[in-house]
């Protein structure tokens, strides 16, 4: 019996031995199985942080093709402007081709909306016909930084200012700052050399610096004189994705001043007027100064909900030449002083948010003095503008837009006896715009 009790304690001490190193052992296997997913957790996320600075070369086409039209009322200080009212407008009609394997890349864009009011095709109908390399020039060794360089060449559109881009490429993109302050984009015959900062997979730094031929009115260049004066321009850009974004730009662009002339010119000595057209009195050393400093914030609250905020402001210095003869002045001046010039600000505050289907934005914008003006007087030229747009995208190819404007302009300039004269107008309108997209894709599997 003895030796029973004595068999039956050592089986129950060997039981619980054997059970005790049964959990140990499982415990040391689930300590194990946690620290072996967070090492995986963690190389996943390094292979994911090397894979954004990793540069592949993959085969693509893109094209697009993009419309729109529009129809509505305009009210100048309580009446109806029929002449631009009622009747149905094309905004734009665009066919965009890209192309390329990611470091070398083409495109060429034209936009039959461009086509002037008497159905005559222009230049301005193209948009782009460009040659773009973006080179891996180097990643370090953790993945975690790296440099792009890159070039582009030919006829685009340089970057300036926070709103860049063609406007079938970003939602809102008329605004009055850029269009009629800056005098449009600066889409021109150029080359542009920049390098692209990675600092992570959501974050980088675009220095860009660019010169073009500076021949369109922005820069109030020769329009019938190509490459007579080249522009000059840098452009810096901090981009950072994710469910917070955000992007920061400041843009100069200094240029030559040179403007075909064909005014009248009143000679004091002779008591005469007498025509003046580009003679070589003209001055073209000075320069016109462009300057954009801006913002882009928003969140993405889900798939369906975001917020966000876009801010600019600009500044401008204007040469205007008057020639400096001896004894004369330009009547369209009203000034003896030659070499006159003015400098003008603006800027633009917008909020925006995309509720589902739903995009919806109302921008105030106000600014002295647009791109260019005739007359020293008209620096004091102010326009004050407001928007408002709702757009519907009711399905993934088509999109209606419902717009409302504002705007209050005050001009200056001469009365009979050459004293200032001013005078307000304010303008409403409201439109309704249809627009549709068709996208083609194919890049190598």
């Amino acid at each position: 019996m003895r030796n029973f009790l004595f068999a039956a304690l050592i089986c129950c001490a060997l039981t619980f031995s054997l059970s005790a190193q049964e959990e140990q052992t499982s415990e040391e296997t689930k300590e194990s199985k946690v620290e072996a997913d967070a090492q995986a957790e963690e190389a996943a996320e390094a292979e994911e942080e090397e894979d954004k600075l990793a540069f592949e070369r993959k085969p693509y086409f893109n094209a697009t093709v993009f419309g729109g039209v529009s129809a509505g009322i305009n009210v100048e200080d309580g009446d109806v402007n029929k002449e631009e009212s009622y009747e149905i407008g094309l905004d734009n009609l665009i066919l965009d081709f890209k192309g390329g394997d990611r470091m070398f890349n083409g495109r060429a864009m034209v936009d039959f909306g461009s086509v002037d009011d008497e159905g005559k095709m222009t230049l301005d109908v193209i948009k782009n016909v460009s040659f773009r390399m973006q080179h891996p020039s180097f990643r370090n060794a953790a993945g975690t930084f790296g440099l792009d360089v890159n070039l582009q060449a030919g006829l685009f559109e340089m970057p300036f200012g926070i709103e860049t881009g063609y406007d079938h490429e970003v939602a809102f993109a008329n605004s009055a700052i850029k269009d009629d302050f800056f005098g449009g984009a600066f889409n021109d015959l150029g080359v542009s050399l920049g390098v692209d900062l990675i600092f992570s997979k959501e974050s980088d730094l675009a220095i860009t610096l660019f010169t073009f031929n500076g021949a369109n009115e922005t820069m109030l260049d020769g329009e019938k004189n190509l490459f007579r004066a080249p522009a000059f321009g840098v452009d810096l850009r901090f981009n950072k994705t994710g469910d917070f974004y955000a992007t920061a730009a400041a843009s100069l662009v200094v240029g030559k001043a040179y403007r075909n002339y064909g005014f009248d010119v009143y000679n004091v000595e002779d008591d005469e007027i007498i025509s003046y057209k580009n003679g070589e009195d003209l001055d073209q050393s000075r320069n016109n100064v462009l300057m954009a400093i801006g913002a882009d914030l928003g969140y993405n609250v889900n798939d369906d909900i975001s917020v966000g905020f876009k801010g600019e402001f600009g500044l401008t210095h204007r040469a205007l030449y008057n020639p400096d003869f001896e004894n004369g002045k330009l009547i369209s001046d009203g000034i003896d002083k030659a070499g006159s010039a003015y400098t003008s600000w603006g800027l633009f505050a917008m909020p925006y948010v995309t509720l589902w289907d739903v995009d919806m934005m109302a921008r105030v914008s106000y600014f002295k003095a647009p791109f260019y003006e005739e007359n020293i007087v008209s620096k004091d030229n102010s326009n004050l503008g407001v928007n408002i747009a709702v757009i519907y995208n009711f399905c993934d190819y088509a999109g209606i837009e419902l717009d409302y404007d504002f705007n209050k302009t005050t001009f200056h300039g001469y009365g009979e006896k050459n004293e200032t004269v001013s005078e307000s107008l304010n303008t409403h309108s409201i439109a309704l715009a249809l627009s549709g997209a068709f996208d083609f894709l194919w890049e190598e599997k």
